[in-house]
């Protein structure tokens, strides 16, 4: 296992907490939010495979895998900030119209978005010395 992590760069290491953090958010996503109107589970189900997709990059030398985590995590990542806006404007606006907690689709959003930037960022650096 070793092996795997001795030759990386700063652009792996971006790469690998982007996914990290969108594996455990995603789940958590589900556990706390699954029933509420904030949740999609298209959504939930390409920002887990976008994590679980950054395992090409630790395991194998393709040059294509780095993207791979990226589109995953921008398409659900897109798809949970259609469901979870409206829900966010009833905040702005004061009102409780569309329903569903957006504080915490808020938080899951901005979560998210900092996840797809990591994983952007890493797709432009090199993955290894």
């Amino acid at each position: 296992m070793k092996k795997f992590f001795a030759d990386r760069t700063v652009g792996f290491w971006l790469g690998l907490a982007g996914a990290a953090l969108a594996l455990v958010s995603d789940l958590v996503w589900l556990i706390i939010d699954h029933a509420d109107r904030t949740f999609d589970l298209l959504a939930f189900i390409l920002i887990l495979v976008g994590a679980l997709s950054f395992a090409l990059v630790v395991f194998t030398k393709f040059e294509f895998a780095p993207i791979l985590p990226a589109i995953f995590l921008s398409v659900g990542q897109a798809l949970a900030l259609n469901v979870i806006l409206p829900s966010v404007s009833d905040l702005w606006n004061g009102v409780n119209f569309i329903g569903g907690n957006g504080v915490l689709g808020a938080i899951f959003a901005v979560i998210f978005i900092v996840c797809t930037v990591l994983e952007i960022v890493s797709c432009f650096m090199k993955e290894r010395k």
